[in-house]
């Protein structure tokens, strides 16, 4: 509660988090295999985008994605125990329902972003009922990449459906990979490119899905 009662100590409270999904994992025995194409360049900000098919999404990007990043989701992860506590500092709730309050809540994770604090958030908006396909991408995060001239970063998890289905609330112990793509940079783009931008990331994801047997059609 220290760490999270100012801004300038948010860092430090990512830390604790990213110790809290260490060994959440061991105890678990979810065994992380993080898979890079390059490194992210130093000095640049960055929007991870993932795919979205469990909860077990949250600790494994929060936990194993590099740097210091907040959360944009769904108000809902404020009521999960203890990881609530970082949730509602640390990150931007939002409600999926209405479309001024969705808009706020960019407002607001664009302030947070300025903070220094990257950002990690799920573009699908939803977990996919029932499936690990791939749902289209909304375009908040795509834009707000672009206003800042930032990188985005696919992010590719294909086995957290099976080790943690949304629809069973049943675990299984196993590797959970993480590819985390190359940076697309967004410098010199402009709003009217966010839809080709969109449409990049999820072929990059789409296609990794598919080469780790998750069809897309």
């Amino acid at each position: 509660m220290i760490w999270l009662s100012t801004p300038k100590f948010y860092k430090v409270a990512h830390f604790q988090r990213k110790v809290w999904g260490y060994f959440t994992s061991i105890f678990a025995i979810l065994i992380p295999k993080v898979i890079r194409e390059e490194k992210i360049p130093k000095g640049r900000r960055v929007i991870f985008c993932a795919n979205h098919s469990s909860y077990l999404d949250i600790l494994t990007c929060g936990t194993y994605l590099p740097g210091y990043s907040f959360f944009m989701a769904k108000q809902e992860l404020a009521k999960v125990p203890l990881f609530g506590k970082w949730f509602r500092s640390i990150d931007i709730p939002v409600e999926r329902g209405s479309i001024t309050k969705s808009y706020r809540a960019f407002e607001n994770a664009a302030k947070q972003f300025d903070t220094g604090l990257d950002m990690i958030i799920f573009p699908e908006g939803r977990i996919p009922a029932s499936t690990p396909k791939l749902a289209p991408l909304k375009k908040g995060a795509f834009k707000l990449a672009i206003e800042k001239g930032a990188l985005v970063v696919p992010v590719t998890l294909p086995d957290n459906y099976s080790r943690f289905p949304d629809s069973k609330w049943v675990a299984y112990p196993g590797i959970m990979r993480l590819y985390i793509h190359r940076a697309i940079d967004t410098v010199g783009l402009k709003p009217e490119d966010e839809p080709a931008l969109r449409k990049k990331v999820y072929s990059i994801i789409a296609s990794q899905l598919e080469k780790n047997g998750i069809s897309q059609t």
